[in-house]
């Protein structure tokens, strides 16, 4: 089998003549980018650095990188045309960026990891000032992302587009009001806040159709995303997710399917498996990451009871505790037991639980990777 024969016969649940591998194309399954930097060093390749997402450090994943680690999926870049870019600054402490949205970001320069949100656009404005917020517009894709997809499919590679227009139904409010804001405004405002959700539901919808439009069927994986828990519980209540968040993203799932034949892969960190049911109710095919150490996220338990409907990106090592504190003899128990849980009936590509970050020992990677690789073939 090919890459694509491989990627497919997985998500149509079968088992393919080995599990497919993602290590730096899918959501969440990148590289932050100084740790990039050592693998390079490690298997002497010599590259410029292209910073996929700047806000989270990732980088994209040469294909010389991803020939080397033997990697099925393939990511298209650039992404956007021009203007799509976030605004950039710094000062003596800090580097900034303002986003789309207008949420303003920082990251200190000594130490510094990842930008985290610091002004919230709407942080202080009455339900009457939303009225005069400036909605960004949907971004046009970059025609040369396009061409590249083409010729990773005719390689024989599947092609996963990871980008989303701001960020989830539920997360994306954070960044405009705050946390405490938000999440009192779906408890006390309602009428407020399916104003935000319709308006972020229409600039999604217009989104994907600028993305279906530009690919086409050069795309074979499309990811919307949203952080639903916690590592001990979900964010909000089945109740809440019901009444704000299923039937809007049923709406824009039902839209994409209208008009693509890309599975859809749905990113959610955290504790959120009470809403996995409905998540496959309203057109899920993929779930990333897995996060396998949050509370009730036991992969067995997971591809059991919900492994017929629903494949499985991600998960394949820890990357909180094992893989960047764990021994190398750790690293290796935890991928043997993760690929034990979740190959059966295919339905699995394999990958971390989240980006690699800076300061996970080289060894540890690597015995993460020999191991699967020793353990991928059904």
């Amino acid at each position: 089998m090919n890459s694509r024969e491989r990627f497919f016969t997985a998500l149509n649940h079968k088992e393919p003549d080995r599990i497919p591998l993602d290590l730096g194309a899918g959501k969440a399954c990148n590289f932050n980018v100084n740790f990039y930097k050592e693998l390079l060093k490690y298997f002497g390749i010599e590259e410029e650095i292209i910073f996929a997402e700047k806000r989270s450090q990732t980088i994209i994943v040469s294909d010389t990188m991803l020939e080397k680690l033997e990697c099925d999926v393939r990511k298209p870049y650039p992404f956007f045309k021009k203007g799509a870019s976030p605004k950039e600054w710094e000062d003596k402490d800090y580097y900034y960026m303002k986003n789309n949205f207008g949420s303003t970001m920082r990251m200190p320069k000594v130490d510094g990891h990842y930008y985290d949100v610091w002004k919230m656009p709407l942080a202080d404005a009455t339900e009457e000032e939303d009225a005069n917020y400036q909605w960004p517009s949907a971004p046009e894709i970059h025609p040369d992302g396009v061409t590249r997809a083409k010729k990773y499919q005719a390689a024989g590679y599947p092609v996963t587009f990871d980008q989303h227009m701001g960020n989830g139904l539920l997360q994306n409010g954070p960044r405009l009001y705050g946390y405490e804001n938000w999440f009192s405004m779906l408890i006390e405002e309602e009428d407020r806040a399916n104003r935000n959700l319709d308006k972020l539901l229409e600039l999604k919808m217009k989104f994907f159709d600028n993305v279906i439009e530009a690919f086409g069927d050069a795309v074979d994986v499309l990811v919307e995303n949203d952080d639903l828990g916690t590592q001990v519980a979900p964010f909000i209540s089945l109740d809440i997710f019901r009444k704000y968040f299923k039937p809007r993203w049923k709406i824009l799932f039902d839209h994409i399917k209208t008009k693509s034949k890309a599975k859809i892969e749905f990113h959610s960190d955290g504790a959120m498996s009470v809403f996995i049911p409905d998540l496959i109710d309203a057109g899920v095919d993929i779930l990333n990451p897995l996060q396998i150490s949050c509370k009730g996220m036991d992969p067995a338990r997971i591809k059991k009871e919900f492994g017929k409907d629903l494949s499985f990106w991600g998960g394949g090592v820890e990357t909180q505790s094992v893989l960047p504190f764990g021994t190398p003899e750790e690293v290796r128990e935890n991928v043997k037991r993760n690929i034990e849980a979740l190959r059966k009936d295919g339905g699995f590509i394999f990958s971390t639980v989240h980006n690699v970050q800076e300061g996970v020992p080289i060894k540890n990677f690597i015995a993460m990777w020999e191991t699967f690789i020793e353990n991928r073939d059904y």
